[in-house]
C-alpha cells in the first residue's frame, strides 16, 4: 500500500487540534504516504457536502476526535453515516475524562487521549498494522533508538498535552432559557409557535423538569398567574426590535426563593426579534426583606402582625389567583392537579416560612391570641386542616372542584381574618391601660 486515506471527523471548535494531529502523524510516514482529510483545507468555493461525500466514501480510515462531552456530534454523524461500510475502520480518540465515545461510535474502537493512548494508537497504525491488514506503516517507528521512535514520543506527549487543555469544563452559573421567538400570519407574538430550550437548572425553576424543549404557551401555563414577567416579556418584544434596551421585569417566587428574570440577549433580523436569553438572577430574601417593625415594637404584637402578613399572602399570593384561574379558564385535568399541588406546596412553604420567624410549634401559635379567642382558633385550625388534607388526598380533577376546593379555603382565610382582627382590638386596648389612655383610667384621673 503506497497511501493510507484517513478521514479525521472533528468540530470546528478543534480545527486546531485537527492540524496537529495530522501534522503529528504525517512526520511519522515512511513509504507509505498518509493522507488526511481535514475539513479546514478545503479549498474556497468547494460544494462542500460534495467535499464531504468524496473523501469520506474514498477513505480507509474514519477517526473521530471528541475532545469534549459537550461537542456538537451534529455533523460527525452525518460523516459516520457517509463512511459505514464493510471492512473499514472506524476509530474514535477521546479525552480521559470521558468514559466512553458518543453513542454512534460506541461500537467501535476508542483510544484514550493521553500519552499512553496516543503511543498505543501510533504503535498499532505504524507497526502492527492494525488499519492495512497487518501491514505496518513505517515499523521503525517502533524501534528504539530510531528517529521516529523519538518523533512518535514527542508526538504522544504534544498531542495529549493539547487534549488536555480541551478538556477544561465551562461552567455557567445561571439558569438560563432562550426563546426561538416567532410570529402569526397578522406579525404578533406566537406563544404556540415560539419555542423554549435552556438548560437544566433553568428549565426546573420553571417547573418542567426533563423537557428539553418546549412551546412559550406551556411556559405561561407552567408559572400560572401568578408570575408577571412573561407578559412584561412578551410587551418589550416590540422596543427590543428597534434596539432599546430591556426593560426590568418584575421578580417572581418560587416556593421561598424570589427569583429576578434579566433578558441579556436579543437577536432580530430586519428590526423583527428572533431570539431572546433570559436567566434567573436569585436574590438573597432576608437582605431584601424590609425591617417591618420597629425594635422597639413589643414581640407580642410583632407576632400578631407575622400572622396577619400569613394570612394576607395565603389570600392573595396563592388562593385568590388559583381561584380566578379555576373559575375563569377551561383548566385541563392535568392543570387542575398542578394549581392543588402548588396550593399545598406554598402552605407548607408559608409554614417553613412562620418557623423561621419564631413560630414553631402549635403551642406558641395559640399564645399569641387572647384565651376568649382560643375556641375560634382551634376551630379555624381544625378547618384548615381538614380542607388542605382533602385538597392533597383527593387533588381536583376538573375546574368546577378545584374552584369549590379553593372557596373553601378562601372561606376558612375570611374567619382568620376575623380572628385577627379581634385580637387586634384586644392587643390595643391593653396598650391603653398599660399607658393609662383608655376611658377608664381618664376618669379615675379626674
Amino acid at each position: 500500500m503506497s497511501e493510507l486515506k484517513i478521514f479525521l471527523s472533528h468540530s470546528t471548535k478543534y480545527g486546531e487540534l485537527a492540524k496537529r494531529l495530522k501534522l503529528s502523524l504525517q512526520a511519522l510516514e515512511a513509504e507509505t504516504l498518509l493522507d488526511i482529510k481535514i475539513s479546514e483545507e478545503m479549498a474556497g468555493a468547494s460544494n462542500w457536502r460534495q467535499w464531504i461525500e468524496d473523501n469520506v466514501r474514498s477513505a480507509d480510515v474514519f477517526l473521530l476526535l471528541y475532545p469534549h462531552a459537550s461537542m456538537d456530534m451534529g455533523w460527525c454523524n452525518y460523516e459516520l453515516g457517509r463512511f459505514l461500510d464493510k471492512g473499514r475502520h472506524i476509530v474514535c480518540i477521546k479525552n480521559t475524562d470521558i468514559a466512553k465515545p458518543p453513542p454512534a461510535f460506541e461500537p467501535y474502537q476508542a483510544y484514550d487521549a493521553n500519552e499512553k493512548g496516543f503511543a498505543k494508537f501510533i504503535e498499532e497504525l505504524f507497526v502492527f498494522g492494525t488499519f492495512t491488514d497487518g501491514n505496518p506503516l513505517n515499523a521503525a517507528v517502533g524501534e528504539l533508538g530510531s528517529e521516529f521512535y523519538k518523533r512518535a514520543n514527542d508526538a504522544k506527549t504534544q498531542l495529549a498535552k493539547q487534549f488536555s487543555e480541551a478538556r477544561v469544563l465551562e461552567h455557567f452559573y445561571e439558569m438560563r432559557l432562550v426563546i426561538s421567538i416567532c410570529y402569526d400570519s397578522a406579525g404578533k407574538f406566537d406563544a404556540e409557535q415560539s419555542i423554549v430550550k435552556g438548560n437544566p437548572e433553568g428549565l426546573r425553576l420553571l417547573g418542567l423538569d426533563d423537557i428539553a424543549k418546549v412551546s412559550w404557551s406551556k411556559v405561561r401555563q407552567s408559572l400560572g398567574q401568578t408570575a408577571e414577567w412573561p407578559a412584561e416579556l412578551e410587551r418589550s418584544i416590540p422596543s427590543l426590535a428597534i434596539g432599546s434596551l430591556p426593560p426590568p421585569l418584575p421578580p417572581f417566587r418560587v416556593s421561598s426563593e424570589i427569583y429576578i428574570p434579566v433578558i441579556t440577549r436579543a437577536k432580530s433580523v430586519d428590526k423583527i426579534v428572533r431570539q431572546l436569553a433570559v436567566i434567573f438572577v436569585a436574590t438573597d430574601v432576608e437582605r431584601l426583606r424590609p425591617r417591618l417593625f420597629p425594635d422597639s415594637m413589643p414581640g407580642g404584637l410583632k407576632s400578631l402582625l407575622h400572622v396577619a402578613n400569613m394570612i394576607f399572602r395565603a389570600r392573595w399570593r396563592i388562593l385568590e389567583p388559583r381561584f380566578r384561574e379555576a373559575r375563569y379558564r377551561a383548566l385541563s385535568t392535568e392543570r387542575c392537579s398542578e394549581v392543588a399541588r402548588s396550593v399545598i406546596a406554598d402552605y407548607e412553604q408559608m409554614q417553613l416560612d412562620a418557623e423561621k420567624q419564631g413560630m414553631s410549634g402549635i403551642e406558641s401559635f395559640y399564645a399569641i391570641f387572647d384565651r376568649g379567642l382560643r375556641q375560634e382558633v382551634s376551630a379555624a385550625g381544625d378547618e384548615w386542616m381538614r380542607l388542605t388534607t382533602l385538597m392533597r388526598a383527593t387533588p381536583a380533577d376538573n375546574p368546577e372542584e378545584l374552584s369549590r376546593q379553593l372557596k373553601g379555603l378562601l372561606k376558612n382565610n375570611s374567619k382568620w381574618l376575623t380572628i385577627v382582627g379581634k385580637q387586634f382590638l384586644i392587643t390595643v386596648a391593653e396598650f391603653d391601660e398599660i399607658h393609662g389612655t383608655s376611658e377608664s383610667a381618664e376618669r379615675s384621673v379626674v
